[in-house]
């Protein structure tokens, strides 16, 4: 008898008991890295701390994270508060049903601010223009960016933000989340004519412009033509300088926003350029054959058969300094061609209108770029590792240090 009102009290016992369960889900940035040992905590609807933890780690520091779970929960409404530390740390209210729950992942997205359209004041309209959007009647955004990528396709935009290869962003449009490699890109600005981003294949374009001939077709349609041309920063933006050195003697400037330009076709100059790829091309050609030459000739003999010979005597030195120097010239002549055959004197610089691309595709090739692009899976970890990092920050411990003897010095 004893036996049945023991089982029987312990089954009421139990039936008594609240059932709980589960909170379980991930955190992550804006644009969906996870964050690992992120501070999570259960509050109840008071502010009154239920349960703390940290979002789990990565695996290799590179893999997985930003797991966090609350167990023995019983049901009811909850806060869940995230530290992201940034300044967009997250407080959401929570219901727990009588099932696990399941909050997938948590961001700290930036809301979408709503303000009234405002007529700002604009002194000089020559610098504002942004490009022409269909309207949106439901639109409440004010300041938007326009991202241009090397095709002259251009989009209305709000950019969230912009890593070491991608850009986030948000279309005005539909409000869709999306995001773009940042090689493919090739300007973005505000809708005020404020620079955001200038892709090395644009500054490559104003650099071989710089001081040579031309025209500007402007976006208004007209063409203005120059003997010198300069790129720098304006009072907002980046502006071309030009010089009509033949008919104003007095040198006086005519300042053009980048903004409002088209395209600028550059003279007969610009050929320099490419002579200039031309004799850079030939001389890694030739020196490649050197350097093969000599290495299989396990001497630096080879090298004096592309020096000139100027001795009276036939010697075997020399033999192929003129095949080097034809080679020079022949790549030379190849570039001048290739570059008038693919018209690179007209560069294009900002498009009429959405939708509606350049001509051609205004990607300038960088050696160097790629280079230094496909060497960043050896790199990255290299300067990365505790080694490095101890070296690069000895000035800032330094200065910790010298700070801290201050302090104590003082107290």
């Amino acid at each position: 008898m004893k036996y049945i009102i023991s089982i029987s009290f312990l089954f009421a016992l139990s039936f008594c008991q609240e059932e709980t369960f589960t909170i379980h889900g991930k955190a992550a940035f804006a644009h969906g890295v996870l964050i690992p040992d992120a501070k999570v905590m259960l509050l109840d609807t008071t502010q009154k701390l239920i349960q703390k933890t940290k979002t789990s780690k990565k695996f290799l520091k590179k893999y997985g994270g930003g797991k966090f779970e609350f167990s023995n929960v019983p049901p009811g409404e909850y806060i869940l508060s995230i530290s992201f530390e940034t300044r967009l740390n997250l407080k959401t209210r929570i219901t727990l049903k009588n099932i696990n729950l399941d909050l997938g992942v948590i961001y700290n997205k930036i809301p979408f601010p709503k303000y009234d359209i405002t007529e700002y004041p604009v002194s000089d309209m020559k610098y504002m223009r942004p490009i022409p959007t269909e309207p949106i009647p439901e639109d409440t955004i004010n300041i938007r960016h326009i991202l241009v990528e090397l095709n002259g396709q251009a989009n209305t935009v709000i950019v969230d933000s912009i890593t070491q290869d991608s850009v986030y962003y948000t279309q005005v449009k539909d409000l869709a989340q999306k995001s773009i490699d940042l090689y493919k890109v090739y300007l973005i600005y505000n809708h005020f004519g404020k620079p955001i981003f200038q892709s090395r294949s644009l500054k490559n374009r104003m650099s071989d412009l710089q001081k040579r001939d031309g025209y500007i077709l402007l976006h208004s349609g007209d063409s203005v033509q120059y003997n010198m041309i300069y790129f720098g920063e304006g009072r907002i933006g980046p502006e071309a300088a030009t010089f009509q050195l033949n008919d104003d003697t007095t040198m006086k400037a005519v300042y053009y926003s980048l903004y409002d330009i088209y395209k600028i076709k550059s003279g007969p100059s610009y050929l320099g350029n490419s002579v200039r790829k031309g004799f850079i091309t030939g001389s890694i050609g030739i020196g490649s054959v050197i350097a093969l030459q000599m290495y299989q000739a396990k001497s630096f003999t080879p090298l004096s058969y592309y020096t000139p010979d100027f001795s009276p005597i036939r010697r075997e030195t020399g033999q192929y300094f003129y095949p080097a120097i034809t080679t020079l010239s022949l790549c030379a002549i190849g570039w001048i061609a290739y570059d008038l055959y693919k018209d690179k004197r007209t560069n294009y610089m900002v498009p009429k209108y959405e939708k509606k691309p350049f001509p051609r595709n205004m990607f300038v090739f960088s050696l160097s770029e790629w280079m230094w692009k496909n060497s960043q899976p050896v790199i990255r970890p290299i300067m990365n590792s505790k080694p490095v990092k101890w070296w690069t920050n000895r000035k800032l411990r330094k200065i910790k240090k010298q700070a801290t003897k201050r302090k104590s010095v003082s107290g």
